[in-house]
């Protein structure tokens, strides 16, 4: 890790990381369930970073928390969260995995969250819930899912890394598809979104320059330049990478001029913005 965080390019998310483990600790001593999405925060960090390891880590502290404040569904969520990072990590055989104790520590996490589920009233839904934590929790090698549906939920996004990679590839796709066909405003909201994806990936200048470059090459610069959504999308670049608190304030007011034509790229826009506003205005 201390290489990592000399190199000039990833300091900034090194910084980001541990800034992030710090103030969440902070809020779990304060009992603040806003705790939760520093944790989520700084788990991402690490995973831009490679560090699975500290990535799980971080997650295990918001589900005993989650489970402390008997969040249950919460801790549920990231549990998810980290399993899938843990499993990820097992088919790219990181060896930060080979250390014993961060499937333990979350093994323990999750048994944990099993007891304290029983504790509390147990309806259908809980019922399944604790069937497939136990499933999860007791299998073998990996941290397995049992083959059921998982619905999501809009009360915490715990998905990380991996959807921000998933968005970056399907929002740039789309993008493109829309330019050949001519829907300008489209378009620039899918190229908007996909530039963020890489802004929360911990790559913000290959993110700025795929949002330049298609612009440019796009056949329709002067929409894109004067687009209010291509604008927005400046700031929160901006609010980020130069710490700049007026920028994302002026983001977070200009979010509203945007005209999205589908409510996935607003809740997504939002996402981003919130996320970048927590780290900024929290002064990390």
């Amino acid at each position: 890790m201390a290489v990592k965080c000399s190199d000039i390019d990833q300091s900034v998310i090194c910084i980001d990381a541990y800034s992030s483990l710090l103030k969440g600790k902070e809020l779990i001593a304060q009992q603040s369930t806003e705790a939760l999405l520093w944790m989520v925060e700084a788990a991402t960090q690490f995973e831009n970073l490679g560090e699975t390891d500290n990535a799980i880590m971080a997650v295990v502290s918001g589900i005993n928390f989650a489970v402390d404040v008997n969040l249950i569904s919460r801790a549920y969520d990231l549990f998810k969260y980290a399993r899938s990072v843990y499993e990820n990590g097992l088919e790219r055989g990181d060896p930060a995995l080979d250390n014993p104790a961060v499937k333990e520590e979350l093994v323990k996490a999750g048994r944990r969250m099993i007891r304290t589920a029983r504790k509390l009233k147990a309806d259908d839904a809980m019922r399944s819930m604790q069937a497939e934590l136990k499933a999860a929790v007791l299998s073998g090698g990996g941290l397995k899912r049992v083959e059921r549906e998982e619905k999501t939920k809009d009360i915490l996004v715990v998905d990380g890394r991996q959807l921000y990679a998933k968005k970056s590839k399907e929002y740039k796709e789309g993008a493109e598809k829309y330019i050949a066909s001519g829907i300008v405003k489209n378009a620039i909201v899918f190229a908007c979104m996909g530039a963020l994806a890489d802004l929360m990936l911990g790559r913000p200048k290959e993110g700025i320059e795929y949002l330049t470059q298609i612009a440019e090459k796009s056949g329709f610069k002067e929409k894109f330049h004067e687009d209010p959504c291509f604008n927005w999308t400046k700031l929160v670049f901006r609010g980020l990478v130069s710490r700049d608190k007026e920028a994302i304030e002026k983001a977070r007011k200009d979010y509203f001029k945007i005209p999205f034509a589908f409510k996935d790229d607003k809740e997504f826009a939002r996402r981003v913005m919130d996320s970048v506003y927590r780290r900024v205005m929290s002064g990390m």
